[in-house]
């Protein structure tokens, strides 16, 4: 199921995000099921040639929305949740921002120094 899976190193899109978008594509489509048993974590990393820790991190996001069911020492199922009610992910420049301000929460990063930062960086960038 995820041998259609083709991660593009250079799309932009995060490895993580790409990876995350083709299990919320799944799961929506219903191509997986309620109950449905994923690959653990090292066996799906080694199947698309990613590092162990971005795959960690899809489930742990995917867990965290209610989307598989996970724990320690526990094989991650798909949860029984109503696929008509799942939201498509959202962009993955929204992804990235998103996981921007949870890292800078977890670094105490101020909103001052994160904006002040984000200026800096925009006023180098053209587009």
């Amino acid at each position: 199921m995820f041998d259609t899976l083709k991660i593009d190193e250079k799309s932009g899109v995060p490895v993580w995000v790409q990876i995350r978008n083709h299990m919320y594509f799944l799961i929506k489509s219903g191509q997986l099921k309620p109950g449905d048993v994923l690959p653990t974590v090292r066996n799906l990393a080694v199947q698309l040639g990613v590092n162990y820790n971005t795959v960690h991190k899809v489930y742990q996001d995917l867990e965290a929305d209610g989307l598989i069911n996970s724990g320690r020492g526990k094989r991650s199922t798909i949860a029984d949740i109503d696929h008509g009610s799942i939201e498509a992910p959202g962009s993955p420049v929204d992804m990235v921002i998103d996981e921007l301000l949870r890292v800078a929460r977890e670094c105490n990063v101020s909103r001052e120094d994160l904006e002040m930062r984000l200026r800096e960086r925009l006023s180098e960038w053209t587009a």
